[in-house]
């Protein structure tokens, strides 16, 4: 009834959102701190873990699948439902591994979660800090030939190039 296989994967799969877990406690930090090469290189992991949690996502899925039906439940039955089925026959290890994961994933997504407010923030931020110098620019005085200051706008305008 059990399948070592699924285990596995639940485990794996646990360690891999403790790891990007880890990944975005250190982009908090370097959000906080405004270390943008460290970001490029912290996002850049982050893509790669991501990518293979996918992966391991699809072999899950299939484990939960055959498990179910090794059970006599229905294929598409979720993880929970797995998991209550093997719990009322005394297997209660795969419910640890369900709950282990169920927690890694809640710390991914609180830190998920802080990073975009802070991230949203300092944009905004930015954005209102480049509005303000480009008003300051377009109306700035210069000096006139007949020795006073001519208020005239420049013409000038600032482009954020990362838009």
């Amino acid at each position: 009834m059990e399948s070592g296989t699924l285990y596995e994967i639940l485990a794996a799969q646990t360690a891999q959102l403790d790891q990007l877990s880890e990944l975005l406690n250190r982009e908090t930090s370097e959000l906080s701190h405004i270390q943008v090469d460290a970001m490029l290189e912290t996002n850049a992991e982050k893509e790669d873990l991501v990518r293979e949690i996918s992966r391991l996502s699809l072999a899950l899925q299939q484990e939960i699948s055959a498990a179910a039906v090794r059970a006599g439940l229905p294929s598409d039955a979720p993880l929970g439902a797995v998991t209550r089925y093997l719990a009322q026959s005394g297997h209660n290890e795969l419910r640890e591994k369900q709950k282990a994961m169920e927690e890694s994933a809640n710390r991914v997504k609180r830190a998920a979660n802080l990073n975009l407010e802070i991230a949203e923030r300092f944009a905004s931020m930015t954005s209102d800090s480049l509005d303000l110098i480009t008003r300051l620019v377009n109306q700035s005085n210069t000096y006139g030939a007949s020795g006073g200051f001519q208020a005239r706008p420049t013409g000038a305008v600032m482009i954020n190039k990362e838009v």
